[in-house]
């Protein structure tokens, strides 16, 4: 009976022994993998860190190109407008005349003679 239980108790004791080092030859390769990951985590947390930092470079140099586009856009509308004066000297006195303004009042505002003023009235009044 002694001999059955000194058997038994050698069995348990090498199945034991075996799960101890299956468990401990597992957590080996699951510790090397931890590892692996852990790069992997740290590598992707650097690239990211990366990436915002020019899309916030990328960010601000889009705000600084679209503030010189309204700038050019400004400007140019602003060349349209002086171009369509200058290419129409009497635009703004034949608007005033079609508005019913007299000779003397296209004397003061547009600056014309008093000839200039008539003629604009016999024509477009």
């Amino acid at each position: 009976m002694n001999d059955i239980l000194l058997i038994t108790l050698f069995v348990i004791v090498f199945f034991v022994v075996m799960v101890l080092i299956w468990l401990v030859s597992r957590y080996k390769k699951l510790d090397s993998e931890y590892r692996v990951l852990s790069d992997h985590i740290e590598r992707n947390n650097r690239d990211i860190a990366g990436l915002c930092s020019a899309a916030v470079s990328v960010d601000s140099k889009l705000i600084d190109s679209n503030n010189q586009l309204k700038e050019m856009v400004k400007k140019v509308s602003d060349f349209e407008l002086n171009e369509q004066h200058t290419s129409q000297p009497y635009h703004s006195a034949i608007q005033k005349v079609r508005s019913g303004a007299d000779v003397d009042e296209l004397v003061g505002k547009c600056g014309l003679s008093r000839e200039e003023a008539l003629l604009l009235i016999r024509l477009h009044g």
